[in-house]
């Protein structure tokens, strides 16, 4: 709330020049704040009506939040109805993924780099993003891969179940490395069909999740190997309790940046490269700033309040052993 309020706010005055533009309180957020307090501006219009439009990942996150222990609960009492309403949730998915792009036809966004389809991507990119992209009944089910995952991952450390052996590694990061870079490069340059492109809407976060979750299994197992060597490195710690605040300032620079040229620039791989090691170091550098200003505190407090009945229980147990054993002591010298 706190980037929200100084992205609505401050940013207007951040720079200046023929792209700036001119309001003091930028307008989405003027009328619309309040959906994102409560997590559903995923449900408005992107280009026109979100205020900080990035955010709509959260309001997802929170909504698959709310909804989990539906999930939870019914894999907890009973597995086999938990499967099955996994298995609903995830035909659901498939099923709405599909008919919206097929018939709104939003095929190819994104898949295609040729410059000669810049302009139809352009004209469709709303449409494609308000009706489809942002939606969480079409982003779901990398949701539901990961709880499914977690759900498997206890059982199997209750039932000490043995480790994998080589031929199963093999096969499962061969499969999953297939997966990854098929749903990454599959539709690169490929003049998609309308129904080849509908199955694949359909398909791919799913199957990228799967992916991933392969990665994340056998490193949770401690079979990861060298991968699992490289995602535990220390040195990553610090990145990763900043990354979140990252993901909300980036938008905010890059925005900064662009909309204050006072000129073309000639896009190439260098400018390109030197552009993104540049918003890197800046969108870290702020992120650790706002971290440590709000983040850090807030979580603090968090923890704070919590704990604070830690003593009390701490008291009851060492009560409840001292009760017990001057019970014991009693029945030992009365015998």
């Amino acid at each position: 709330m706190i980037v929200l309020a100084f992205y609505a706010t401050i940013s207007p005055f951040l720079g200046s020049g023929p792209l700036w533009p001119d309001y003091d309180v930028i307008p989405s957020c003027k009328d619309n704040w309040w959906w994102n307090m409560i997590y559903i501006n995923n449900f408005q219009a992107l280009f026109h009506d979100q205020c900080m439009e990035w955010s709509w990942y959260l309001a997802n996150d929170m909504q698959f939040y709310v909804i989990s222990p539906l999930f939870l609960i019914t894999l907890w009492r009973w597995p086999k109805v938990g499967y099955s309403l996994l298995g609903l949730f995830f035909c659901i998915t498939f099923a709405w993924s599909f008919v919206i792009t097929y018939e709104n036809y939003i095929y190819g966004l994104g898949y295609n780099s040729d410059i000669l389809y810049f302009s139809d991507i352009l004209c469709r990119m709303p449409s494609y993003m308000n009706i489809f992209y942002t939606k969480p009944y079409t982003r779901i089910g990398p949701y539901l891969v990961g709880l499914l995952l977690a759900y498997y991952v206890r059982r199997r450390r209750r039932s000490n179940s043995p480790s994998l052996n080589w031929l199963t590694l093999s096969v499962g990061w061969i499969v999953a490395s297939g997966i990854l870079l098929a749903c990454k490069f599959f539709p690169y340059h490929q003049d998609l069909t309308n129904v080849e492109a509908s199955f694949y809407n359909a398909l791919s976060r799913v199957a990228f999740a799967l992916g991933l979750g392969w990665v994340i299994f056998v490193c949770v197992i401690g079979q990861g190997g060298v991968v699992n060597s490289i995602l535990s490195w220390k040195a990553l710690i610090p990145l990763s309790r900043i990354t979140y605040c990252a993901y909300l300032v980036n938008p905010i620079v890059m925005t900064t940046y662009f909309n204050s040229l006072r000129a073309l620039t000639n896009y190439n791989a260098f400018n390109h490269a030197v552009l993104y090691l540049g918003f890197l170091v800046i969108t870290f550098a702020v992120a650790l700033v706002t971290s440590l200003l709000f983040e850090l505190p807030v979580i603090r407090l968090e923890k704070l309040f919590w704990n604070k009945s830690a003593p009390l229980k701490v008291l009851d147990i060492s009560l409840s052993k001292l009760t017990n054993k001057t019970v014991i002591s009693n029945e030992l010298s009365e015998k």
